[in-house]
């Protein structure tokens, strides 16, 4: 029979952390997503508005460190805002979790599709609906990854990930030794104008680096199937955020090094296609696209990974349906992981009825990162609420929390304050629907 209200049972280490935590921040769908809007906003202040929002969130991953030190759950960040604000708080985080991971699965099943047409069937590469089935089919065999054991799931992201920095690494050379775009294009005349710096563009940019900066914290959601020191979770986040945050620095230096700013910022849609056609294209465009997509599922498996953990926890609170928290005969959360794939799977083949397979993935990279930024922001501040009084603790447990939480609710701010109106009518959509949703749920999680 089934059992309710357990404990998922403890199969992994401090590398399996470390990897699927570096792994879900997916180094080349990051940079193939996201490194031309960050430029098209910033221009050459790209790189540093990538940097300093590494540091906000280095600050952040050392209050989910000290947290699941202290309270592991598969919940995550759901239940420490639970626990230091009361039901209807957490209740809100839940929502904010819940949303912004639904659009991130959705922002990455979406090019898991595109690249996966580009080397096997380029004839549909821009056919929405092969992208909405190719993408759906891909959730369906994450789930089933998923389903067969977090650990055989860990090892699988290993090699992949070795995989993807080995060929970033190589391209990110070759970009350094190779003739740059800029000189190419002054001997031909057809140099463009730079992109202009702005303030406002620069915040956008470091909102988007939410989105590049994303995944480590999967290392939280995990933190309940930990069978190490209490301490290693966090360290295997805080170490995946760190490998993973030098490689995309080193790439996205390297490639703006070989290309014009203008060029990203015309090829928005997928950089690294724009790297390898400067690479000289041919077996340097199909390594890309190769990498992008082992790059993409990884992060769509993880993302799943830390989806269904966290429904779990809240359908074991109550505060999702029951049976979402119910472990099967394996001790898996077949349930939750069912339910999930499920949803996201329905609404990745709706994507098929786009004008274009991508027609909606820039507002909702810019929509997920406010909300993941929220969801940050509420966390950090639980660890200063969990820790305050403790002396021992006041560094790592309340001012370095503190001074990332007040730093990415400024970015967040000045990122509604400027950005377009579409995109500031989705955040304050998300932020004013969980409100009825908190007092719903928070009263149920009260009894």
């Amino acid at each position: 029979m089934a059992q309710v209200s357990r404990h998922l049972p403890r199969v992994l280490h401090y590398f399996d952390i470390s990897v699927l935590a570096s792994a879900s921040m997916g180094p080349a769908y990051s940079l193939a997503s996201t490194m031309g809007p960050m430029v098209a906003a910033a221009g050459t202040g790209a790189p540093l508005a990538f940097l300093a929002l590494s540091a906000i969130m280095l600050c952040v991953a050392i209050a989910f460190a000290q947290l699941s030190r202290v309270a592991p759950n598969a919940g995550s960040s759901y239940s420490w805002i639970r626990m230091a604000f009361g039901t209807h708080v957490g209740a809100y985080g839940a929502w904010l979790l819940l949303l912004s991971n639904f659009f991130a699965t959705m922002a990455i099943a979406v090019p898991a599709g595109l690249y996966t047409l580009a080397l096997v069937a380029p004839a549909h590469e821009t056919d929405p609906v092969w992208a909405a089935v190719v993408g759906a089919v891909w959730i369906v065999a994450s789930s089933v990854l998923l389903y067969i054991g977090v650990r055989p799931t860990a090892l699988v992201t290993f090699l992949a990930l070795a995989f993807e920095l080995l060929v970033l690494a190589v391209t990110a050379v070759a970009a350094v030794v190779l003739p740059h775009a800029h000189h190419v294009a002054a001997a031909t005349h057809t140099d463009p104008a730079p992109v202009p710096f702005a303030l406002g563009g620069f915040v956008t940019a470091m909102t988007l680096a939410v989105w590049m900066n994303d995944g480590w914290e999967v290392s939280a959601s995990t933190s309940e199937e930990v069978d190490d020191s209490a301490t290693a979770s966090g360290r295997g986040g805080i170490a995946g955020l760190i490998v993973s945050t030098i490689a995309l620095l080193a790439c996205m230096l390297a490639y703006m090094h070989l290309g014009t700013i203008r060029g990203f910022a015309d090829n928005q849609t997928d950089t690294l296609a724009y790297v390898g056609t400067l690479l000289g294209g041919g077996w340097w465009r199909v390594a890309i696209v190769v990498t992008v997509l082992v790059s993409t599922l990884t992060t769509l498996w993880t993302t799943i990974l830390y989806l269904s953990r966290s429904a779990f926890a809240m359908g074991r609170d109550r505060l999702l349906p029951r049976v979402i928290g119910e472990l099967d005969r394996r001790n898996e959360p077949f349930w939750s992981l069912a339910i999930v794939a499920v949803l996201v799977t329905v609404c990745e083949l709706i994507t098929g009825f786009s004008k274009t397979a991508a027609d909606q993935l820039q507002l909702v990279l810019n929509a997920s990162s406010v909300f993941l930024g929220l969801l940050f922001v509420l966390s950090a501040f639980a660890a200063v609420r969990r820790f305050s009084g403790e002396r021992d603790m006041s560094l790592k447990g309340i001012v370095i929390p503190s001074i990332g939480a007040l730093a990415l609710l400024g970015v967040l701010a000045a990122t509604i304050a400027v950005e377009d109106p579409v995109l500031r009518w989705y955040a304050w959509a998300g932020i004013l629907l969980g409100i009825p949703f908190a007092l719903w749920r928070g009263r149920v999680l009260r009894g």
